[in-house]
């Protein structure tokens, strides 16, 4: 099996529990509290990994370049103001949260067709039956 299969796998895996808590939480806090505490305490982790890396494996870890500072800028700004709030909105008002990451995870056929016209990949017939296939799973699961 492939590296980044794996990765993928256990992402997967992750992601799941990750909405699975979220689902749960939702019936506590507001999305904006969800969002809030969720973020916070996602930087406190980022920053005791960054320096766990930087301390004991020796990794180097640059400042960003000041032409990448608004792109990474406005991603950060779509994450906060649009992705997170819809995402977190739609598994809290879904039956069920496989409904939910079901239609969420239509971001895969965006990559894929932004991955055919900015990378020129191959576009085959098998391809699209695989599209289809995604396209009626997604269609059965909600």
């Amino acid at each position: 099996m492939e590296a980044w299969i794996l990765y993928g796998v256990i992402a997967a895996i992750f992601i799941g529990c990750r909405d699975i808590f979220t689902r749960h939480f939702m019936k506590k806090y507001t999305p904006t509290e969800h969002i809030l505490y969720y973020y916070v305490l996602c930087s406190a982790v980022i920053l005791g990994y960054v320096a766990y890396k930087k301390t004991c494996t020796n990794e180097k870890v640059r400042c960003i370049d000041l032409e990448d500072l608004w792109k990474y800028g406005l991603i950060a700004l779509l994450s906060v103001l649009i992705i997170s709030p819809c995402e977190t909105l739609s598994l809290k008002t879904c039956k069920n949260p496989g409904q939910s990451k079901a239609v969420i995870n239509l971001n895969t056929l965006i990559v894929f067709f932004l991955g055919v016209v900015v990378l020129k990949d191959q576009f085959s017939l098998k391809r699209v039956g695989g599209i289809l296939l995604t396209l009626i799973g997604v269609y059965f699961v909600i």
